[in-house]
């Protein structure tokens, strides 16, 4: 069989062979992929969490209690139940500026004054319905809007990719399929 060589050079030129080079690239990037794979795609849980110095401990358990009013306990975990205040110290501690971590911890204080003038308690003396009366005065407040609606949000998103919602409540399995050996035919 003759090969016409003008169509074997276009076909060269158009259908390279790859380098090898490349390919122990790609492959070294796919390994490495599949080694960190299982560190990050996975829910996090409250024990993987490493607290942080941005926030000082007062602000710290405002952070605990401003989760736990936005989703409270009830017949499964709430927001304290997974521990979402661990997850929203790291989360504005590592992500967010220094003046978004200022707003935060001015709307923070914001609402332990506001407990303070207007029912003479702290915020965590406060029954669920005074606490939620006072965030929402907060979400009025043009000032702090923008610090409740990222509170809110942020406590809502470490809710539910906690490990607990996501095992418990949508049944996530990091690998489905299974292997079931030695099945009876």
């Amino acid at each position: 069989m003759v090969v016409n060589p003008v169509f074997s050079s276009k076909l060269h030129k158009q259908y390279s062979p790859m380098k090898r080079r490349k390919l122990l690239q790609s492959i070294a990037l796919s390994a490495g992929a599949m080694v960190i794979l299982p560190s990050w795609a996975q829910g996090w849980s409250q024990e993987r969490i490493i607290t942080t110095q941005v926030f000082k401990i007062e602000e710290k358990e405002m952070l605990r209690l401003i989760a736990g009013t936005f989703i409270p306990e009830g017949t499964s975990k709430g927001a304290n139940g997974v521990g979402v205040e661990r997850f929203l110290d790291k989360l504005f501690s590592d992500c967010y500026t220094e003046g978004d971590q200022h707003k935060i911890k001015t709307a923070i204080q914001s609402l332990s004054l506001q407990a303070d003038l207007n029912h003479h308690l702290s915020f965590g003396a406060c029954s669920a319905a005074q606490r939620e009366g006072l965030l929402l005065d907060l979400e009025k407040s043009a000032e702090h809007l923008w610090a409740y609606t990222t509170l809110r949000a942020e406590t809502i998103r470490g809710y539910t990719t906690s490990e607990y919602v996501l095992t418990e409540h949508y049944h996530y399995v990091m690998a489905p399929g299974f292997y079931h050996g030695c099945e009876n035919v």
